[in-house]
Protein backbone atom coordinates (compact mmCIF):
# COMPACT_ATOMS: atom_id res chain seq x y z
CA UNK A 1 0.00 0.00 0.00
CA UNK A 2 3.07 2.36 0.69
CA UNK A 3 4.07 1.66 -2.53
CA UNK A 4 0.96 2.83 -4.35
CA UNK A 5 0.77 5.46 -2.37
CA UNK A 6 4.30 7.06 -3.17
CA UNK A 7 3.39 6.07 -6.98
CA UNK A 8 0.27 8.22 -6.82
CA UNK A 9 1.95 11.08 -5.38
CA UNK A 10 4.33 11.27 -7.52
CA UNK A 11 1.92 11.20 -10.40
CA UNK A 12 -0.46 13.85 -9.16
CA UNK A 13 3.11 16.04 -8.74
CA UNK A 14 4.41 15.74 -11.94
CA UNK A 15 1.10 16.19 -13.70
CA UNK A 16 0.65 19.49 -11.46
CA UNK A 17 4.29 20.44 -12.47
CA UNK A 18 3.65 19.68 -16.08
CA UNK A 19 0.28 22.19 -16.51
CA UNK A 20 2.24 25.13 -14.83
CA UNK A 21 1.75 28.09 -16.61
CA UNK A 22 4.47 28.72 -19.53
CA UNK A 23 6.56 32.09 -19.07
CA UNK A 24 6.17 34.05 -22.59
CA UNK A 25 9.80 34.77 -24.56
CA UNK A 26 10.50 39.23 -23.05
CA UNK A 27 13.31 39.21 -25.94
CA UNK A 28 13.26 42.56 -28.14
CA UNK A 29 15.29 45.17 -29.65
CA UNK A 30 14.81 49.03 -30.26
CA UNK A 31 16.14 51.85 -32.42
CA UNK A 32 15.77 55.22 -31.35
CA UNK A 33 16.46 58.67 -33.70
CA UNK A 34 15.51 62.34 -32.65
CA UNK A 35 14.39 65.01 -35.38
CA UNK A 36 17.28 67.28 -35.28
CA UNK A 37 21.02 66.21 -35.44
CA UNK A 38 21.17 68.63 -32.13
CA UNK A 39 20.66 72.14 -30.59
CA UNK A 40 22.26 74.85 -30.41
CA UNK A 41 22.27 78.37 -29.00
CA UNK A 42 23.62 81.75 -29.74
CA UNK A 43 25.54 80.96 -32.59
CA UNK A 44 26.32 84.62 -33.32
CA UNK A 45 27.62 85.15 -29.87
CA UNK A 46 31.24 86.98 -30.34
CA UNK A 47 32.66 84.18 -28.07
CA UNK A 48 30.89 81.54 -30.13
CA UNK A 49 27.87 79.84 -28.53
CA UNK A 50 26.74 76.49 -27.18
CA UNK A 51 25.92 73.24 -28.81
CA UNK A 52 24.56 69.76 -27.59
CA UNK A 53 24.78 67.39 -30.63
CA UNK A 54 22.82 64.20 -30.43
CA UNK A 55 23.53 60.73 -31.83
CA UNK A 56 21.11 58.12 -32.83
CA UNK A 57 20.73 54.31 -32.38
CA UNK A 58 19.27 53.94 -35.26
CA UNK A 59 20.79 50.15 -35.56
CA UNK A 60 18.97 47.47 -33.19
CA UNK A 61 20.04 47.31 -29.79
CA UNK A 62 19.33 44.90 -27.20
CA UNK A 63 16.53 45.88 -24.61
CA UNK A 64 16.43 45.27 -21.04
CA UNK A 65 15.00 47.39 -17.85
CA UNK A 66 17.91 50.56 -18.43
CA UNK A 67 18.46 52.01 -22.02
CA UNK A 68 20.18 54.83 -23.43
CA UNK A 69 17.95 56.60 -26.28
CA UNK A 70 20.12 59.37 -27.33
CA UNK A 71 24.47 59.72 -27.22
CA UNK A 72 25.13 63.21 -26.71
CA UNK A 73 28.40 65.68 -26.80
CA UNK A 74 28.15 69.13 -25.26
CA UNK A 75 30.45 71.69 -26.49
CA UNK A 76 31.42 75.75 -26.20
CA UNK A 77 34.48 77.94 -25.63
CA UNK A 78 32.20 80.50 -24.01
CA UNK A 79 33.75 81.25 -20.34
CA UNK A 80 30.33 82.77 -19.78
CA UNK A 81 27.31 81.28 -18.93
CA UNK A 82 24.94 80.01 -22.39
CA UNK A 83 21.54 80.25 -22.01
CA UNK A 84 19.42 77.29 -23.02
CA UNK A 85 15.54 78.05 -22.80
CA UNK A 86 12.55 77.96 -24.97
CA UNK A 87 12.23 81.40 -24.59
CA UNK A 88 14.93 82.15 -26.45
CA UNK A 89 14.29 82.61 -30.44
CA UNK A 90 16.23 79.39 -31.05
CA UNK A 91 14.67 76.34 -30.83
CA UNK A 92 15.79 74.17 -27.98
CA UNK A 93 13.01 71.48 -28.58
CA UNK A 94 13.33 67.98 -30.33
CA UNK A 95 11.58 65.01 -31.35
CA UNK A 96 12.42 61.56 -30.32
CA UNK A 97 10.87 58.27 -31.81
CA UNK A 98 11.56 54.90 -30.00
CA UNK A 99 10.93 51.82 -32.21
CA UNK A 100 10.45 48.46 -30.04
CA UNK A 101 10.43 45.36 -31.47
CA UNK A 102 9.96 41.98 -30.31
CA UNK A 103 11.37 38.39 -31.27
CA UNK A 104 8.41 37.75 -33.54
CA UNK A 105 8.88 40.38 -35.13
CA UNK A 106 5.80 42.63 -34.06
CA UNK A 107 7.20 46.19 -33.22
CA UNK A 108 5.70 49.58 -31.73
CA UNK A 109 6.33 53.08 -31.48
CA UNK A 110 6.75 55.31 -28.69
CA UNK A 111 6.82 59.97 -29.42
CA UNK A 112 8.48 61.96 -27.19
CA UNK A 113 9.14 65.55 -27.01
CA UNK A 114 12.94 66.40 -25.58
CA UNK A 115 13.52 70.29 -24.36
CA UNK A 116 16.98 71.76 -22.95
CA UNK A 117 16.18 73.88 -20.19
CA UNK A 118 19.72 75.42 -18.37
CA UNK A 119 23.12 77.29 -18.97
CA UNK A 120 26.33 76.04 -20.03
CA UNK A 121 30.30 76.90 -20.10
CA UNK A 122 33.44 75.65 -21.63
CA UNK A 123 33.72 73.61 -17.94
CA UNK A 124 30.40 73.40 -16.27
CA UNK A 125 26.41 72.65 -17.17
CA UNK A 126 23.15 72.84 -15.60
CA UNK A 127 21.24 72.02 -18.87
CA UNK A 128 18.94 69.67 -17.87
CA UNK A 129 17.01 67.53 -21.05
CA UNK A 130 13.75 66.44 -20.17
CA UNK A 131 10.98 64.53 -22.04
CA UNK A 132 6.88 64.40 -22.10
CA UNK A 133 5.20 61.26 -23.74
CA UNK A 134 3.55 62.45 -27.21
CA UNK A 135 -0.18 60.59 -26.05
CA UNK A 136 0.97 57.48 -24.31
CA UNK A 137 4.26 56.57 -22.94
CA UNK A 138 3.51 52.56 -23.18
CA UNK A 139 2.42 50.66 -26.23
CA UNK A 140 1.00 46.99 -26.33
CA UNK A 141 1.23 44.33 -28.94
CA UNK A 142 2.22 40.94 -29.22
CA UNK A 143 0.78 39.99 -25.72
CA UNK A 144 3.22 42.14 -24.11
CA UNK A 145 2.73 45.85 -22.36
CA UNK A 146 5.98 48.44 -22.98
CA UNK A 147 5.94 51.23 -20.61
CA UNK A 148 9.07 54.08 -21.19
CA UNK A 149 9.77 56.63 -18.07
CA UNK A 150 12.77 58.99 -19.56
CA UNK A 151 13.73 60.78 -16.66
CA UNK A 152 14.89 64.23 -16.53
CA UNK A 153 19.06 64.46 -16.61
CA UNK A 154 21.14 67.22 -16.34
CA UNK A 155 23.53 66.90 -19.18
CA UNK A 156 27.69 66.49 -18.86
CA UNK A 157 30.00 69.71 -19.33
CA UNK A 158 31.81 69.99 -22.32
CA UNK A 159 34.96 68.85 -21.18
CA UNK A 160 33.01 65.59 -20.61
CA UNK A 161 33.25 62.99 -23.45
CA UNK A 162 29.99 61.44 -24.98
CA UNK A 163 27.04 60.25 -22.84
CA UNK A 164 24.18 58.87 -22.66
CA UNK A 165 20.44 60.07 -21.82
CA UNK A 166 18.72 57.19 -20.54
CA UNK A 167 15.56 55.48 -20.56
CA UNK A 168 13.62 52.94 -17.86
CA UNK A 169 11.73 50.15 -19.38
CA UNK A 170 8.74 47.77 -17.62
CA UNK A 171 7.89 44.97 -19.95
CA UNK A 172 4.83 43.55 -18.82
CA UNK A 173 1.78 40.35 -19.90
CA UNK A 174 -0.64 42.37 -21.56
CA UNK A 175 -3.02 40.66 -19.09
CA UNK A 176 -1.95 41.81 -15.70
CA UNK A 177 -3.34 45.41 -17.07
CA UNK A 178 0.24 47.13 -16.87
CA UNK A 179 0.05 50.24 -18.99
CA UNK A 180 -2.29 51.78 -21.27
CA UNK A 181 -1.97 51.57 -25.22
CA UNK A 182 0.59 53.52 -27.70
CA UNK A 183 0.42 53.91 -31.56
CA UNK A 184 0.13 50.24 -32.13
CA UNK A 185 -3.55 49.87 -29.29
CA UNK A 186 -4.81 47.51 -27.08
CA UNK A 187 -6.87 44.59 -28.17
CA UNK A 188 -10.32 44.68 -25.94
CA UNK A 189 -10.50 42.55 -23.03
CA UNK A 190 -11.89 39.31 -23.56
CA UNK A 191 -15.66 38.56 -22.28
CA UNK A 192 -15.89 37.41 -18.82
CA UNK A 193 -16.34 33.39 -18.77
CA UNK A 194 -19.91 31.67 -18.37
CA UNK A 195 -21.17 30.60 -14.73
CA UNK A 196 -19.65 27.25 -13.44
CA UNK A 197 -23.03 26.09 -12.17
CA UNK A 198 -21.28 23.92 -9.47
CA UNK A 199 -18.83 22.14 -12.15
CA UNK A 200 -15.70 20.67 -10.33
CA UNK A 201 -12.62 22.09 -11.29
CA UNK A 202 -9.94 20.00 -13.56
CA UNK A 203 -7.59 19.87 -9.77
CA UNK A 204 -10.42 18.69 -8.02
CA UNK A 205 -11.77 15.94 -10.61
CA UNK A 206 -7.86 14.74 -10.91
CA UNK A 207 -7.63 14.23 -6.70
CA UNK A 208 -10.90 13.11 -6.78
CA UNK A 209 -10.40 10.32 -9.67
CA UNK A 210 -6.81 9.75 -7.40
CA UNK A 211 -8.33 9.15 -4.13
CA UNK A 212 -10.91 6.68 -5.62
CA UNK A 213 -7.99 5.07 -7.04
CA UNK A 214 -6.44 4.65 -3.92
CA UNK A 215 -9.22 3.30 -1.95
CA UNK A 216 -9.73 0.83 -4.41
CA UNK A 217 -6.50 -0.61 -4.20
CA UNK A 218 -6.80 -0.49 -0.63
CA UNK A 219 -9.55 -2.67 -0.72
CA UNK A 220 -8.61 -4.96 -3.30
CA UNK A 221 -4.94 -5.70 -1.00
CA UNK A 222 -7.29 -6.39 2.13
CA UNK A 223 -9.57 -8.70 0.00
CA UNK A 224 -6.79 -10.49 -1.64
CA UNK A 225 -4.77 -10.87 1.97
CA UNK A 226 -8.31 -12.09 3.67
CA UNK A 227 -8.67 -15.02 1.12
CA UNK A 228 -4.96 -15.84 1.34
CA UNK A 229 -5.90 -16.20 5.14
CA UNK A 230 -9.00 -18.32 4.91
CA UNK A 231 -7.38 -20.31 2.15
CA UNK A 232 -4.57 -21.06 4.47
CA UNK A 233 -6.72 -21.88 7.73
Amino acid sequence: MKHLSTFFGTTLLGLMTTAGPIRADLSWTYTAQSNVPGISVNGASPNGGANVSLVDYSSPQPGGASIPVQAYVTSTSNTSPIVFSPSTEQPTTFNLALKITDSNGASGTLNFTGSLAGTMTATSSSVVASFAPVGSNSLTFDGHTYTVTIAPQTLVAPTQPQANIMASVSVTDASSGGGGSGSSGTPPPPPPPPPSHGTPEPTSLLLGSLGFSCFGAGYWWNRRRLTRTIAAA
